[in-house]
Parts: structure tokens; sequence; C-alpha cells
């Protein structure tokens, strides 16, 4: 294997093209592995789309990634809008090995109208027909918005016992969050859903609880399932919740058992736990050598019907099915994998803030994966009755 870096810096939409030009265009690929923010890649799978490469995105929650071509009815994208793909060909070659908007945005609902709601209804004596009071802050791009369309479905789909009562855009350039935290707590929420990066998640968090003394439950989304995320909140961060779908501190028999050398390997090889987008991109490779092999060539068209007929045991993210399998209906090119929610613990042996799963119990084919139960953290305050 002949590695290419292509570096696409922050993977704003302004730096993630060319490096992806120059690796197809001048470098000559075979495949493209990666993607991260869903502005991002939404820019550089172009370069894939228009010369039949092989990409399998292993970020970029938005959807659209995938669906914004014929085979998915455009992602209901109107014709003319610069997002629509009308090349179907060149679309599938595009997969995506990754959790979407859609699949964690449901698990963070389903989460707080399950566990949450019932849980501060008998703790504060709310009424069971209160509403669970739902604070949105997120990050003005692709990925931000995406989370906010997707947690509103959700909440709509399944007729949920929840209102939203703030949905704040962060500009991806601020720096000082506490103007927008302040406006979030004059909404008195029962919970806050922090949509951002783990360079900023931390400060948001800890700018709430201590500068704005905004006391709630903060709940972020699988990218903060990274060790800067852990180290940068510290033991500030105990009692918060983080939704995943890679648990680096939760070996078997609460996961699968591919984790015990992976995690155990990468920690001696680099001195931290492996994060969750590594995770994603670990798993991508053994996709693709299994693929090259079936297709006996890197043929790009080869390989590419080879992706799209995987049916590979999962590895180290698990799937409903136990099987890496890509959809070729409506929900064109995506796997479907498993997301639950982990609440994060600060071990003073360690002195470490680490994370354990509370929520689901159980999954089919797994078996029992919570770590531990729920429990508000200390010194929680909930919205107004």
């Amino acid at each position: 294997i002949e590695l290419v870096i292509a570096d696409t810096k922050n993977d704003a939409p302004d730096n993630a093209v060319t490096p992806v030009e120059r690796a197809v265009l001048v470098d000559k690929v075979d495949l493209l592995i990666g993607g991260y923010a869903s502005s991002g890649t939404l820019a550089n799978e172009k370069i894939a789309i228009d010369n039949r490469v092989p990409y399998i995105i292993t970020g970029a929650s938005n959807r659209l990634v995938t669906r914004r071509g014929p085979q998915a009815n455009y992602g209901g994208l109107p014709v003319g809008d610069p997002n629509r793909i009308e090349d179907a060909e060149g679309m599938s070659y595009v997969f995506h090995y990754c959790t979407t908007t859609y699949h964690y945005s449901k698990t963070v609902v389903d989460f707080f109208a399950e566990v949450m709601k019932p849980i501060i209804d008998q703790e504060y004596g709310f009424a069971a027909s209160r509403q669970f009071r739902l604070a949105i802050l997120y990050r003005n791009d692709a990925f931000g918005k995406g989370v906010v369309d997707a947690t509103k479905y959700w909440i709509g789909e399944e007729s949920l016992p929840m209102t939203i009562v703030a949905e704040r855009p962060v500009e991806t350039s601020t720096i000082n969050f506490q103007a927008d935290l302040s406006a979030v707590k004059a909404t008195n929420p029962d919970a806050v859903f922090v949509v951002d990066n783990p360079d900023r998640t931390p400060d948001i968090i800890s700018e709430g609880l201590t500068a704005v003394n905004l006391k709630s439950v903060y709940i972020v989304i699988e990218n903060n399932e990274d060790p800067a995320f852990f180290e940068n909140l510290g033991q500030t961060g105990a009692g918060q919740l983080l939704e995943s779908k890679f648990a680096p501190f939760a070996g078997p028999p609460y996961y699968l058992p591919a984790m015990d050398d992976y995690v155990v390997n990468f920690k001696a090889e680099y001195n931290t736990i492996p994060g969750m987008m590594g995770a994603d991109t670990y798993d991508a490779f053994y996709i693709a050598k299994d693929a090259i092999e079936r297709a006996g060539t890197v043929d790009k068209e080869a390989v590419r019907d080879a992706i799209e007929a995987t049916n590979m045991d999962q590895m180290l993210i698990m799937t409903e099915t136990g099987k890496i399998v890509f959809s070729t209906g409506t929900d064109y090119h995506e796997i479907a994998p498993v997301t639950f929610i982990e609440q994060l613990v600060w071990t003073e042996a360690a002195s470490e803030l680490r994370a354990e799963i509370v929520w689901p119990e159980s999954v089919p084919g797994v078996g029992t994966i919570q770590q531990k139960e729920f429990t508000l953290p200390e010194g929680y305050q909930p919205g107004t009755a």
C-alpha cells in the first residue's frame, strides 16, 4: 500500500478541495478514505464523483454526502440547488461509513424521552404531561444545521413529549461562548444539546457550568469521542453525556472483542486513547482491503462494485445486523450503526475523565453494553415546571 496524505487542514470547504484534487489528478490514487466536516466533504467529494474514484467517507455526518444524487431522490433538494448532483454514475462511487445526523439525533432525543424525563419528573414533582425542555446550541454550518433538522424531525415523527426551547447558532469563528450560553440559560432548559467539534465543545460546557452557571445536563455527539475532548474538559465534565458508537473505555464484556487489541495497541503506540474518527477510519481500511481482494484488481469501477457488495462482520463499530453492509435504498450507501449514550465519569485514581455506557442496556447480537445507570450530575437544575 502506498499511502497518499491529502491534508485538508480544518476541512472547511476552502481547504478541503485542492488537496483531494491533487491526490486524484496528480497522485492518481485508486481510492479515497476520510472526510471530517460535512461542509468540506460535500465540497471535495465532487472530485471523486467527477473522476469516478471510490470514496469511503468516515466522517461528515450530514446524510447528503450520499443522498444528494438520483439514487436517494436528491435528498429532497430542489432542482437548481447547488448541492444537488444529477450524475447517478458518479454518486455510485461514494460510500458513507459513519453515523448520520438522523442516526444519532434519534438516539439523543429517545434517551431524553425514555430515561431522563421520567427521572426529573419524579425527582422534581413534575406532571407526566410536562414537556421536556431541550435547548440546542449548534455550530452554524452544514453539520450543525443537519443536527437541528434531524432533532426536530424525530421529535415530531415519534410524537415525543419534548419541546425545543432554544435553537442558538454559534459562528465557526466564535471563541467565547458566554453570550450564547446566557441566551440559552434564559430559556430554562432541562438539557442542552451542544453540537460542535472537540476543539470548542469543552470550552462551551466549561463556560456554561462555571461562567454562566447553567447547571444543566449537556449532551454532545460522537465526534467528541476524542482524547482532546476528555483532556480539555477534565473534571468539569463529570456527569455530562456523550452520544457515541465507539466506546474506548468499554472493553469486553461491554463491547466487541476487537476493542481489546485495538485499544491496547493504540495506547502502546500513541500513549493516548483512540478516538471515534480513528476507529471509523481503521474499519474503512479493512473494508477497502476486502473489496480489492474480492475484485481482484484496483480498477475503480470493479472496486466500487465490490464495496457496494460488502458483507463483512462488524469490526470496531457495532451495526444493527452485526454485518457491515452498504444500503442501496434511499438511505443510499449508508451503514446501519448502533449508537448509545455514555456518561462522563471522573476517576480520582487515574486523575482522568472517562465515559461509561448508560443506555441502552443491551444490543442485539452483542448483549449487555450498559456499564452503569444514568444519574443526574451533581448540582443539576431543571428548567421551569
